[in-house]
Protein backbone atom coordinates (compact mmCIF):
# COMPACT_ATOMS: atom_id res chain seq x y z
CA UNK A 1 0.00 0.00 0.00
CA UNK A 2 2.54 2.38 1.07
CA UNK A 3 4.96 1.94 -2.68
CA UNK A 4 1.35 2.42 -4.21
CA UNK A 5 0.00 5.48 -2.46
CA UNK A 6 3.74 6.81 -2.63
CA UNK A 7 5.84 5.32 -6.00
CA UNK A 8 3.00 4.86 -8.48
CA UNK A 9 0.38 7.73 -6.99
CA UNK A 10 -2.80 5.43 -6.69
CA UNK A 11 -5.68 7.24 -4.89
CA UNK A 12 -8.04 4.55 -4.24
CA UNK A 13 -7.67 1.02 -3.15
CA UNK A 14 -10.44 -1.75 -3.02
CA UNK A 15 -9.83 -4.79 -0.98
CA UNK A 16 -8.05 -6.17 2.33
CA UNK A 17 -9.45 -9.53 4.10
CA UNK A 18 -8.82 -9.62 7.53
CA UNK A 19 -9.15 -6.41 9.79
CA UNK A 20 -5.29 -6.91 10.68
CA UNK A 21 -4.13 -6.45 7.38
CA UNK A 22 -7.12 -3.19 7.19
CA UNK A 23 -5.62 -2.11 9.87
CA UNK A 24 -2.02 -1.81 8.93
CA UNK A 25 -3.31 -0.69 5.44
CA UNK A 26 -5.83 2.23 6.93
CA UNK A 27 -2.73 3.86 8.12
CA UNK A 28 -0.83 4.14 4.92
CA UNK A 29 -4.05 5.67 3.40
CA UNK A 30 -4.70 7.84 5.75
CA UNK A 31 -1.23 9.10 5.27
CA UNK A 32 -1.56 9.51 1.81
CA UNK A 33 -4.44 11.16 1.74
CA UNK A 34 -6.32 8.67 -0.15
CA UNK A 35 -9.47 5.43 0.20
CA UNK A 36 -10.04 2.32 1.04
CA UNK A 37 -12.89 0.35 -0.12
CA UNK A 38 -12.92 -3.09 2.66
CA UNK A 39 -15.83 -5.89 1.14
CA UNK A 40 -15.46 -8.14 4.22
CA UNK A 41 -17.76 -8.74 7.05
CA UNK A 42 -16.26 -7.48 10.18
CA UNK A 43 -16.60 -6.68 13.73
CA UNK A 44 -17.04 -2.81 13.52
CA UNK A 45 -15.96 -0.64 16.21
CA UNK A 46 -13.55 1.18 13.70
CA UNK A 47 -14.59 4.94 11.63
CA UNK A 48 -12.37 6.25 9.19
CA UNK A 49 -12.76 9.33 6.96
CA UNK A 50 -10.70 7.42 4.43
CA UNK A 51 -12.04 4.09 4.69
CA UNK A 52 -15.25 2.64 3.37
CA UNK A 53 -16.61 -0.23 5.10
CA UNK A 54 -19.07 -2.29 2.90
CA UNK A 55 -19.40 -5.68 4.11
CA UNK A 56 -21.47 -6.56 6.89
CA UNK A 57 -20.90 -5.69 10.08
CA UNK A 58 -22.17 -7.83 13.56
CA UNK A 59 -25.80 -6.25 13.93
CA UNK A 60 -26.05 -6.66 10.01
CA UNK A 61 -24.63 -10.82 10.38
CA UNK A 62 -24.47 -12.25 14.04
CA UNK A 63 -26.98 -10.43 15.55
CA UNK A 64 -30.38 -11.24 12.91
CA UNK A 65 -28.80 -14.93 12.86
CA UNK A 66 -28.73 -15.89 16.40
CA UNK A 67 -31.94 -14.14 17.16
CA UNK A 68 -33.52 -16.63 14.10
CA UNK A 69 -30.81 -19.38 15.35
CA UNK A 70 -32.27 -18.83 19.07
CA UNK A 71 -36.15 -19.07 17.61
CA UNK A 72 -35.65 -22.02 15.24
CA UNK A 73 -32.58 -24.21 16.83
CA UNK A 74 -32.42 -24.33 20.03
CA UNK A 75 -31.15 -22.54 22.74
CA UNK A 76 -28.14 -24.22 23.74
CA UNK A 77 -24.71 -22.82 21.93
CA UNK A 78 -21.34 -23.84 21.65
CA UNK A 79 -19.10 -21.06 19.97
CA UNK A 80 -16.27 -22.16 17.49
CA UNK A 81 -13.47 -19.89 15.69
CA UNK A 82 -10.39 -18.75 14.42
CA UNK A 83 -8.39 -16.79 17.17
CA UNK A 84 -8.14 -13.64 15.78
CA UNK A 85 -9.74 -10.52 16.02
CA UNK A 86 -13.62 -10.64 14.06
CA UNK A 87 -14.32 -14.25 16.04
CA UNK A 88 -12.98 -12.66 19.47
CA UNK A 89 -14.94 -9.93 18.94
CA UNK A 90 -18.13 -11.55 17.44
CA UNK A 91 -18.45 -13.87 20.24
CA UNK A 92 -18.56 -11.53 23.06
CA UNK A 93 -21.06 -10.29 21.20
CA UNK A 94 -22.75 -13.63 20.81
CA UNK A 95 -22.08 -14.50 24.64
CA UNK A 96 -23.96 -11.94 25.66
CA UNK A 97 -26.75 -12.05 23.00
CA UNK A 98 -27.71 -15.35 23.55
CA UNK A 99 -27.35 -15.19 27.49
CA UNK A 100 -30.28 -12.04 27.05
CA UNK A 101 -32.70 -14.20 25.30
CA UNK A 102 -32.57 -17.04 28.03
CA UNK A 103 -30.49 -19.14 26.16
CA UNK A 104 -27.12 -20.98 27.31
CA UNK A 105 -23.40 -20.53 26.10
CA UNK A 106 -22.13 -24.79 26.77
CA UNK A 107 -18.29 -23.63 25.81
CA UNK A 108 -16.10 -21.84 23.51
CA UNK A 109 -13.07 -22.73 21.32
CA UNK A 110 -10.68 -20.54 19.41
CA UNK A 111 -8.47 -22.64 16.88
CA UNK A 112 -5.17 -20.68 15.18
CA UNK A 113 -5.90 -19.08 11.70
CA UNK A 114 -5.58 -21.87 9.19
CA UNK A 115 -5.22 -24.96 11.80
CA UNK A 116 -6.86 -27.87 10.44
CA UNK A 117 -6.68 -29.45 13.80
CA UNK A 118 -10.25 -29.79 15.40
CA UNK A 119 -10.02 -33.09 17.16
CA UNK A 120 -10.69 -31.69 20.72
CA UNK A 121 -13.17 -29.56 19.30
CA UNK A 122 -15.09 -32.29 18.13
CA UNK A 123 -14.76 -33.92 21.27
CA UNK A 124 -15.90 -30.90 23.66
CA UNK A 125 -18.82 -30.90 21.38
CA UNK A 126 -19.78 -34.33 21.52
CA UNK A 127 -19.34 -34.48 25.11
CA UNK A 128 -21.78 -31.22 25.41
CA UNK A 129 -24.49 -32.99 23.70
CA UNK A 130 -26.68 -31.81 20.93
CA UNK A 131 -26.62 -28.05 20.22
CA UNK A 132 -26.11 -25.67 17.92
CA UNK A 133 -22.20 -24.40 16.91
CA UNK A 134 -21.98 -20.85 16.32
CA UNK A 135 -19.05 -20.64 13.63
CA UNK A 136 -16.53 -18.13 12.97
CA UNK A 137 -14.00 -20.54 11.46
CA UNK A 138 -12.46 -19.02 8.90
CA UNK A 139 -10.77 -19.65 5.27
CA UNK A 140 -9.15 -23.12 4.24
CA UNK A 141 -9.78 -24.17 7.99
CA UNK A 142 -13.43 -24.82 7.47
CA UNK A 143 -12.62 -28.02 5.13
CA UNK A 144 -11.33 -29.63 7.81
CA UNK A 145 -13.88 -28.47 10.53
CA UNK A 146 -16.50 -29.73 8.38
CA UNK A 147 -15.25 -32.88 7.36
CA UNK A 148 -13.81 -34.36 11.24
CA UNK A 149 -17.33 -32.85 12.37
CA UNK A 150 -19.12 -35.03 9.77
CA UNK A 151 -16.19 -38.09 10.33
CA UNK A 152 -17.14 -37.95 13.96
CA UNK A 153 -21.16 -38.41 13.26
CA UNK A 154 -22.11 -34.91 14.91
CA UNK A 155 -24.94 -34.59 12.06
CA UNK A 156 -26.56 -31.25 10.88
CA UNK A 157 -29.97 -32.49 12.76
CA UNK A 158 -28.75 -32.69 16.25
CA UNK A 159 -25.29 -30.36 15.47
CA UNK A 160 -26.56 -27.31 13.14
CA UNK A 161 -23.56 -25.02 12.18
CA UNK A 162 -24.15 -21.43 11.52
CA UNK A 163 -21.52 -19.86 10.17
CA UNK A 164 -20.41 -16.49 9.94
CA UNK A 165 -17.32 -17.04 7.15
CA UNK A 166 -18.48 -20.36 5.13
CA UNK A 167 -20.33 -19.08 1.42
CA UNK A 168 -20.22 -20.84 -1.61
CA UNK A 169 -16.69 -20.26 -2.20
CA UNK A 170 -15.55 -22.37 0.74
CA UNK A 171 -18.83 -24.78 0.07
CA UNK A 172 -16.77 -25.95 -2.81
CA UNK A 173 -14.02 -27.62 -1.34
CA UNK A 174 -15.76 -28.85 1.81
CA UNK A 175 -18.08 -30.52 -0.45
CA UNK A 176 -20.97 -32.70 1.28
CA UNK A 177 -19.47 -32.78 5.11
CA UNK A 178 -21.47 -29.50 4.92
CA UNK A 179 -24.36 -29.98 3.59
CA UNK A 180 -27.29 -29.79 5.88
CA UNK A 181 -25.30 -27.27 7.52
CA UNK A 182 -26.79 -22.98 7.98
CA UNK A 183 -24.32 -19.74 6.84
CA UNK A 184 -25.91 -16.22 7.37
CA UNK A 185 -24.58 -13.62 4.70
CA UNK A 186 -26.31 -10.48 3.38
CA UNK A 187 -26.15 -12.64 -0.35
CA UNK A 188 -26.37 -15.68 -1.43
CA UNK A 189 -26.14 -16.67 -5.40
CA UNK A 190 -29.76 -18.41 -4.98
CA UNK A 191 -31.34 -14.83 -4.26
CA UNK A 192 -33.40 -13.86 -7.11
CA UNK A 193 -32.87 -10.57 -8.59
CA UNK A 194 -32.76 -8.96 -11.92
CA UNK A 195 -29.38 -7.20 -10.28
CA UNK A 196 -28.37 -10.57 -9.24
CA UNK A 197 -29.32 -12.42 -12.63
CA UNK A 198 -26.94 -9.62 -14.55
CA UNK A 199 -23.99 -10.19 -12.16
CA UNK A 200 -24.09 -13.64 -11.92
CA UNK A 201 -24.46 -13.45 -15.95
CA UNK A 202 -21.30 -11.49 -16.13
CA UNK A 203 -19.89 -13.41 -13.66
CA UNK A 204 -19.68 -16.57 -15.00
CA UNK A 205 -18.82 -15.48 -18.43
CA UNK A 206 -15.42 -13.99 -17.44
CA UNK A 207 -14.53 -16.99 -15.07
CA UNK A 208 -16.90 -20.10 -16.03
CA UNK A 209 -19.87 -21.41 -14.69
CA UNK A 210 -17.98 -23.58 -11.83
CA UNK A 211 -16.80 -21.01 -10.13
CA UNK A 212 -19.26 -19.68 -7.53
CA UNK A 213 -19.33 -16.35 -6.30
CA UNK A 214 -20.19 -15.27 -2.72
CA UNK A 215 -21.42 -12.44 -0.74
CA UNK A 216 -17.22 -10.77 -0.33
CA UNK A 217 -17.32 -11.12 -3.97
CA UNK A 218 -20.89 -9.60 -4.56
CA UNK A 219 -19.81 -6.96 -2.31
CA UNK A 220 -16.14 -6.63 -3.62
CA UNK A 221 -18.31 -5.89 -6.96
CA UNK A 222 -20.73 -3.33 -5.53
CA UNK A 223 -18.57 -1.54 -4.05
CA UNK A 224 -16.79 -0.10 -7.44
CA UNK A 225 -20.19 0.95 -8.32
CA UNK A 226 -20.80 2.94 -5.31
CA UNK A 227 -17.25 4.59 -5.37
CA UNK A 228 -18.20 4.99 -9.35
CA UNK A 229 -21.61 6.58 -8.26
CA UNK A 230 -20.24 8.91 -5.65
CA UNK A 231 -17.29 9.76 -8.30
CA UNK A 232 -20.24 11.10 -10.96
CA UNK A 233 -22.14 13.07 -8.10
CA UNK A 234 -18.49 14.26 -6.65
CA UNK A 235 -17.29 15.31 -10.61
CA UNK A 236 -14.10 14.30 -9.05
CA UNK A 237 -11.96 11.20 -8.33
CA UNK A 238 -10.03 13.13 -5.73
CA UNK A 239 -10.52 11.41 -2.48
CA UNK A 240 -11.66 13.91 -0.01
CA UNK A 241 -14.67 15.11 -2.89
CA UNK A 242 -15.42 11.89 -3.60
CA UNK A 243 -15.31 10.87 0.66
CA UNK A 244 -17.65 13.92 0.87
CA UNK A 245 -20.38 12.95 -2.05
CA UNK A 246 -20.63 9.19 -0.76
CA UNK A 247 -23.10 9.42 1.65
CA UNK A 248 -26.31 9.15 0.26
CA UNK A 249 -25.20 6.90 -2.79
CA UNK A 250 -27.37 4.20 -3.39
CA UNK A 251 -27.48 1.04 -5.76
CA UNK A 252 -29.99 -1.84 -6.69
CA UNK A 253 -27.25 -4.32 -6.49
CA UNK A 254 -26.65 -8.03 -6.15
CA UNK A 255 -27.13 -7.38 -2.22
CA UNK A 256 -30.79 -5.59 -2.63
CA UNK A 257 -30.61 -2.38 -2.21
CA UNK A 258 -27.65 -0.58 -0.80
CA UNK A 259 -27.08 2.57 0.58
CA UNK A 260 -23.71 4.92 1.95
CA UNK A 261 -24.40 6.03 5.62
CA UNK A 262 -22.68 9.16 6.68
CA UNK A 263 -20.44 6.88 8.91
CA UNK A 264 -18.92 5.36 5.70
CA UNK A 265 -20.71 2.22 6.34
CA UNK A 266 -23.74 0.58 3.92
CA UNK A 267 -27.19 -0.71 4.56
CA UNK A 268 -27.37 -4.53 4.15
CA UNK A 269 -29.92 -7.24 4.45
CA UNK A 270 -29.72 -10.34 6.48
CA UNK A 271 -29.94 -14.02 5.47
CA UNK A 272 -29.63 -17.30 6.63
CA UNK A 273 -29.42 -20.03 4.58
CA UNK A 274 -28.78 -24.10 4.35
CA UNK A 275 -26.59 -25.99 2.40
CA UNK A 276 -27.96 -28.16 -0.09
CA UNK A 277 -26.54 -30.85 -2.64
CA UNK A 278 -23.53 -29.51 -4.45
CA UNK A 279 -22.69 -26.63 -2.47
CA UNK A 280 -25.75 -24.90 -3.26
CA UNK A 281 -27.54 -22.31 -0.71
CA UNK A 282 -31.11 -21.93 -0.21
CA UNK A 283 -32.73 -19.37 1.70
CA UNK A 284 -34.61 -20.02 5.03
CA UNK A 285 -34.75 -16.78 6.34
CA UNK A 286 -34.47 -13.13 5.45
CA UNK A 287 -34.64 -9.42 6.74
CA UNK A 288 -38.02 -7.94 5.66
CA UNK A 289 -35.29 -4.43 4.79
CA UNK A 290 -32.00 -3.45 5.16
Amino acid sequence: ARRLARDEGVRTFFGCWTSSSRKVVRQEVEAAGALLWYPVQYEGLEESENVFYTGGTINQQVEPALDWALTELGRTFFLVGSDYVYPRTANRLAKALVRTHGGSVAGEALVPLGSADFEDVVRRLRDAGPLVVFSTVNGDSNVAFYRQLAAAGLSPSSWPVLAMSVAETELGAIGEAAHGHLACWGYFQSVRSEANRRFLASWRARFGSETPASDPIATAHTQVHLWAEAVKKARSFEPDEVAKAAPGCRLASPLGETCIRPNHHVTRSAMVGRVGPGGRVDVVWASAAP
